[in-house]
């Protein structure tokens, strides 16, 4: 029981840690990705090592339906949806969001791609994209970005998502990296379609 209390003790203080820092060392081509895990907005099982047998799969995080530059990649994203379902792909969607609210998010943009609410932010943690909302990490519209997330995302939990898109092929290895922690600048989809038509 003691070890079980400290091995949860442990991992609390990794996700804490883990989730401070912006422009950590990020994941590039070529490496491994992290297994993805979680239920879907349609109650649906999520397991990238399942979806991979078959599938390449495209996964974006994003910030909340309160940010306009999220709204319009999302937007974008579905538009574009059965072109990538055409392509092989499976697209997953990760967000510190509660449910109630990416609930919401699918019924703004009719979404038919799945949508996971990332539980203690483990998945953002694997992929090293999680920041801590501090005056350091947004020194623009700190109040109103940290009134936000307060209203958006689990309570207690002030993290975000730097906006990333990666592509992960088949043999589990990442082969498309879209990294930079201004939130206004996206993975261009067209770009990403280009590259697997």
């Amino acid at each position: 029981m003691i070890r079980i209390v400290f091995i949860t003790l442990f991992q609390l203080l990794f996700v804490v840690e883990a989730s401070s820092q912006i422009d950590n060392n990020y994941l590039k081509v070529g490496d491994k990705a992290p297994v993805i895990r979680g239920i879907d907005q349609f109650n649906s099982e999520i397991n990238s090592n399942k979806i991979l047998q078959n599938k390449k799969i495209l996964l974006l995080f994003y910030r909340g339906n309160w940010c306009p530059y999220c709204k319009k990649h999302l937007a974008s994203l579905q538009e574009n949806l059965e072109k990538f379902i055409k392509n092989g792909v499976f697209v997953i969607v990760v967000t510190p969001e509660k449910v109630e609210k990416i609930k919401e998010t699918t019924s703004k943009f009719n979404s038919k791609f799945s949508i996971i609410h990332d539980f203690n932010n483990k998945i953002m943690n694997d992929y090293k994209v999680a920041f801590k909302v501090t005056k350091e990490n947004v020194p623009k519209y700190f109040e109103f970005t940290l009134k936000r997330v307060r209203e958006y995302n689990e309570k207690e939990n002030n993290v975000l998502p730097v906006p990333a898109t990666y592509m992960i092929d088949k043999n589990h290895r990442i082969s498309y990296v879209h990294y930079d922690s201004d939130y206004k600048k996206r993975a261009n989809l067209t770009e990403i379609l280009n590259k697997i038509e």
